[in-house]
């Protein structure tokens, strides 16, 4: 999906925007920043009709609409899904995964889990993150023209195997299927031999991530683990219920996902934002501030692209009332552009403050890790700018093709080394577990 740099021209898009919002393939090759400026300022109820025998939704684009959405789960339930894939059908993981089960049922899932993704536990994590980053970063240093987007969707996978006791062998396994997973109708995942088919490609997916974590919940000794996996399998109720072994595997599968869905996009966003505004590069460089650039980069890229929930009961909202029991997107890109809580919205400044923006979402459903995204992304450009001299754009980027997250897939660029960048070479890659640098 591309990202509108400047005021988008919003021009004849009065009354119905045209394409297609539940199709991944305009957020593949289009833009909908225009669209949604014109809906935030006309209709901001939106009633998206049927389009390929796909049922209709709402689409919510305003701030505080998009807030009450992801707050209330009283009037909006996740239980029923909560992407746009979705849509038709019940999720079958609702009330059983973090991210299809309302409070109160949610606290069940996620108290295992806060401890271990608590600010003060992420930042012993620190020494490892950097690890991680600086091998994502060692392909620059071995040749001065690489994909910064391919390397980068390692990070989240090796970021995730950290927390959940996933063997680095399986890195690259997981890392196709869990792309396949959230981009099902991208050619470069619809095209690779999974079938073709967009349901095809989604239950394969679906069918090795489930499987592996099956093998890994079932392995002797693997609720003794210091990890995700183990809390999990140790959680117990206040009636000293277990959690079933299909819960385990599900919240396995969502933290997984989960990790993917933000650090990597992030990533690849924020720096191509950067290359394409070389004085708010050069602001960042010069102040050292990337606390405050990590948070621009996650209003600017809003790499979890909306959220899916259905009413549970008629809800009023600007005069329009949407009925019981209707699905409902709340879109996180937009909601990050409303000019009517961000100064300047399509302008990407790296010392931005203040920054509300609700990227890790808000309320019950807030992202788990986002602790962990934020230091990941931290130590990813602390170490970009402590080991290039320069970074150049060197070709066009390619985007996902996916309506969930705001991706990048391809961002080919040129680098130049600091003298102490050299050493990156002798880091294994991520990606590459049997690599060995040459000496």
């Amino acid at each position: 999906m591309r990202i509108t740099d400047g005021a988008p021209d919003c021009s004849g898009m009065a009354g119905e925007p045209g394409p297609d919002l539940s199709d991944p393939h305009y957020f593949g090759t289009g833009d909908p920043h225009p669209v949604w400026a014109a809906l935030r300022q006309g209709d901001p109820v939106h009633r998206q009709c049927p389009h390929a025998g796909k049922p209709e939704f709402w689409a919510l684009v305003r701030y505080e609409d998009v807030s009450r959405v992801l707050s209330r789960h009283d009037e909006f339930t996740a239980a029923r899904g909560n992407i746009l894939t979705t849509l038709g059908q019940t999720d079958v993981a609702g009330g059983k995964m973090l991210a299809v089960t309302d409070p109160p049922q949610h606290k069940r899932l996620k108290e295992p889990l806060s401890p271990r993704l608590s600010k003060q536990s992420v930042h012993a994590l620190e020494p490892a993150l950097r690890e991680l980053a600086r091998r994502l970063l060692s392909a620059g240093a071995r040749q001065d023209a690489w994909d910064f987007a391919a390397q980068a969707t390692f990070y989240p996978i090796a970021i995730a195997g950290l927390l959940l006791g996933i063997p680095e062998t399986s890195w690259g396994h997981l890392k196709h299927f869990t792309y396949a997973a959230v981009a099902e109708s991208d050619p470069d995942y619809a095209g690779s031999g999974d079938g073709g088919d967009q349901p095809d490609v989604l239950s394969r997916a679906h069918s090795e991530i489930f499987l592996f974590f099956h093998r890994e919940v079932s392995r002797p000794g693997r609720a003794d683990a210091d990890d995700l996996i183990g809390a999990l399998l140790r959680a117990r109720s206040d009636e000293g219920e277990p959690l079933t072994r299909e819960e385990v595997i599900l919240n396995a599968y969502s933290l997984l996902i989960g990790a993917t869905v933000t650090t990597s996009h992030a990533a690849s966003a924020g720096l191509l934002a950067l290359l394409e505004n070389p004085a708010e590069y050069a602001r960042w460089r010069a102040s050292g501030d990337t606390a405050s650039l990590v948070e621009e980069i996650l209003r600017w890229s809003s790499p979890a692209n909306h959220a899916l929930r259905h009413t549970t009961g008629p809800v009023r909202m600007h005069g329009t009332t949407i009925p019981a029991g209707q699905p409902v997107a709340a879109w996180l890109g937009s909601a990050n552009r409303d000019e009517s809580v961000f100064d300047d919205p399509f302008r990407f400044r790296a010392d931005r403050s203040p920054n509300r923006h609700i990227a890790f979402g808000v309320g019950a459903h807030r992202c788990v890790g986002a602790h962990t995204a934020r230091l990941a992304l931290t130590v990813l450009f602390e170490e970009i700018t402590k080991n290039f001299e320069r970074i150049d754009l060197d070709g066009e980027p390619r985007h996902l093709h996916s309506t969930f997250i705001a991706g990048i897939k391809s961002l080919p660029v040129r680098t130049v080394l600091r003298p102490d960048g050299a050493a990156l070479a002798e880091l294994r890659p991520l990606g590459d577990p049997d690599h060995h640098p040459h000496p």
